[in-house]
């Protein structure tokens, strides 16, 4: 500790100070000045009276003093150049020396939370355990929230029988009502904690002891419970932050024992491990995340499991929802999208999708698209988007649409599961809907218990025989019929016959193999007979 933080300690004895020797004002340890002490060592303070001051040989040593006496420091002792030292005029040596072992016990006690802190990094034990580590040195109950007031975490195996405990841990968030009037800017921002005073605490009544915090601290922003809305329990928030970027907060309930001034420094150090540990966590992936963006990734990683949850989180995102939603993911051919690759593609997304949610989640970009109608959505935005993926040469899967955020997970699997459904069936293509691969997606559900193509219509396999046999094209024919159902006049132009050529061919292809293609179940059937050998690789037919 350096002697400028004990003189500043020691303010209310108006100590006068002489630092004539700058290179030993570091301070290791405390001891009681006796006359008997003949050597001195530069990194001990030495409290004593001017009595027993070795004022003759002083000039011998180099040292740091503390002299309590009601005399005057004689001048040429303030001035002696190889000592720093410290005068308090008073008589009260035993109080004075006692408040200068209780500034070393601080110290080691900080010091020791230090070290228990870079311990529990280095452990890479994740939030829990710091907080657990946090509980041990300041002795009250902690939990840490976000941004949107989800908890992240909270002490583990104590008994807390207070409602705002009860609530944090079978809730898992605060509701945004009783909060929001306390989340001023002043608040958020504030770089120092910020004490909560509750008219109501248990420890109201106390003996005064001169470490309890007041509204004249300068380690705290002071804040009195108001009439409209009043905390049981005392606590202090704490805000986490990155930079300028607000991760949550830190928050310690005053339950178990009152809060000191010295506390305060231990939760300045709590904060900080939990910022360092927040930004290595999964969870902040997109380190510049926003309360939406911190919605959707707890909502990815189902954090958030029941609509009143989901409720609270958009009141403090401020999102109003359109009537749709969809999910859109963005991966690459091999390798994870990076960070810098997120913010550059962020950039372009932002400008097609402005309204949207995007976040980087497990190496995939994942965008959340909120709007009206869904028409416009495929006509305005498909376009565009492939366009910017064909140049970059990254996959994009879109899922259905749906309209609560609660079934997020579900809709974010559908869209990775077209990415990779679609390069297997549609190498070429680079944006991918759900939509056109359900079917596919059966298959594969199915395919791990019977083989497919045992579920293949057998005239249709007969007619793949009959076009082998006699050199015919019956099955691509077949297969143009049956995609282009509802327009056969267009169809005819496709394949440059005449309509009654095509009817022909269509009557031939049903007296060959013997079925009635206005049969609604056969028609059905061979359709996924189709689908069946494309999705097996067994395809041997051509798109027209």
């Amino acid at each position: 500790m350096f002697i400028n933080i004990i003189i500043e300690k020691l303010k209310m004895y108006a100590p006068e100070s002489y630092i004539n020797n700058k290179s030993i004002t570091f301070i290791q340890s405390v001891k009681y000045l006796e006359n008997t002490i003949t050597d001195f060592v530069p990194d001990i303070l030495y409290v004593g009276e001017m009595s027993n001051f070795p004022i003759n040989h002083i000039h011998l040593h180099e040292a740091n003093f503390l002299i309590i006496s009601k005399d005057k420091l004689p001048h040429s002792i303030a001035k002696e150049i190889n000592c720093n030292i410290i005068f308090i005029s008073s008589n009260s040596i035993v109080s004075i020396f006692n408040s200068i072992l209780d500034i070393f016990s601080e110290y080691q006690r900080l010091s020791y939370s230090s070290s228990r802190m870079l311990d529990a990094l280095l452990q890479d034990n994740g939030l829990q355990n710091i907080v657990n580590i946090g509980f041990e040195l300041i002795g009250n109950p902690i939990f840490v929230r976000n941004a949107n007031l989800n908890i992240l975490t909270f002490t583990e195996n104590i008994e807390v029988d207070i409602p705002v405990w009860e609530n944090i841990k079978s809730r898992g968030y605060q509701i945004y009502n009783k909060l929001h009037k306390f989340l001023t800017n002043e608040i958020l921002s504030s770089a120092i904690p910020i004490y909560l005073k509750s008219p109501n605490s248990r420890f109201n009544i106390r003996e005064k002891t001169g470490n309890e915090i007041t509204e004249n601290s300068k380690s705290v922003l002071y804040v009195n419970s108001n009439k409209n809305i009043k905390f049981a329990e005392s606590r202090i928030w704490s805000n986490i932050y990155c930079g300028n970027k607000f991760l949550g907060q830190a928050v310690i309930l005053e339950v178990f024992k009152p809060f000191k001034e010295s506390d305060i420094s231990l939760i300045n150090q709590l904060s900080a491990t939990l910022s360092i540990e927040l930004q290595k966590h999964k969870y902040y992936e997109t380190t510049n995340a926003d309360n939406r963006d911190l919605l959707i990734l707890d909502l990815l990683n189902e954090k958030i499991k029941n609509q009143e949850a989901i409720n609270e989180n958009l009141k403090f995102a401020n999102w109003n929802l359109n009537e749709w939603l969809r999910i859109i993911s963005i991966t690459m051919e091999q390798e994870k999208i990076s960070l810098i690759q997120f913010k550059f593609i962020l950039n372009f997304l932002k400008k097609i999708f402005p309204d949207s949610v995007c976040v980087l989640y497990d190496g995939n970009i994942v965008i959340v698209i909120n709007y009206i109608d869904d028409k416009t959505f495929l006509e305005s935005y498909s376009k565009k988007l492939n366009t910017f993926l064909d140049d970059q040469n990254i996959f994009c899967g879109i899922s259905r649409p749906f309209s609560n955020l609660i079934d997020i997970s579900k809709y974010y699997k559908q869209s990775l599961k077209s990415i990779e459904l679609g390069k297997h069936l549609n190498g070429d293509k680079f944006i991918f809907f759900y939509d056109s691969y359900i079917l596919q997606h059966i298959f594969s559900l199915c395919s791990g218990n019977e083989s497919l193509k045992e579920f293949c219509h057998p005239s249709l396999l007969e007619l793949i025989d009959y076009d082998k046999k006699y050199n015919t094209d019956y099955v691509n024919t077949l297969y143009s019929y049956i995609i282009n159902f509802k327009n056969q006049t267009e169809l005819a132009k496709l394949m440059n016959v005449h309509r009654n050529t095509l009817y022909y061919r269509i009557s031939k292809i049903e007296e060959i193999i013997n079925i009635n293609l206005n049969n609604i179940d056969e028609f059905v059937s061979i359709y996924l007979s189709f689908k069946i050998l494309e999705y097996t690789g067994g395809k041997i037919f051509n798109h027209k």
